[in-house]
């Protein structure tokens, strides 16, 4: 679902200036539980003891850095990954984030293992997926059908 340039500039203009009263596009309920969220490659996690994971995120490098990002470097050490800390369960859904399973497949598996109800981890776990979407720790895919030999495009 990529959206053309100006559409995304409409809307990002519209998100920092709330009196034009643009909004982003209204999302299909139902679209959106048929994705499947994958894990960004880059991002290394480490399991504790006590159910949390650790994300450790690699910083952009060096060459990659803005004018100001590198003339601040020069007098201050800047770190090269940053870590987050998820807890008991974030790892869960974050485990799951393997693009096998739909978003649906995950907050049914979520809500039989807490035992809450399916609209509450509906809305808990669409809303940690829409986080992580965000920050690009993972990305949203849809499964495409491949086509046999047999058949033909009309």
């Amino acid at each position: 679902m990529r959206m053309p340039l100006k559409t995304r500039l409409y809307y990002g203009v519209g998100r920092h200036l709330p009196f034009l009263k643009i909004r982003p596009p209204e999302v299909d309920r139902d679209a959106v539980l048929i994705l499947r969220p994958g894990r960004n490659s880059s991002i290394t996690w480490e399991q504790q003891t006590t159910g949390e994971t650790i994300l450790t995120i690699p910083l952009e490098n060096s060459s990659n850095r803005g004018r100001i990002n590198k003339f601040m470097s020069r007098w201050f050490r800047t770190p090269d990954e940053r870590r987050v800390e998820l807890d008991e369960v974030g790892a869960f859904v974050w485990e799951l984030c393997d693009g096998n399973l739909t978003v649906e497949g995950i907050v049914q598996r979520a809500s039989k293992k807490y035992k809450m109800n399916r609209r509450e981890a509906e809305v808990s776990v669409t809303m940690f997926l829409q986080m992580l979407h965000e920050r690009k720790f993972i990305g949203l895919y849809k499964k495409v059908q491949k086509k046999s030999q047999g058949d033909r495009v009309v």
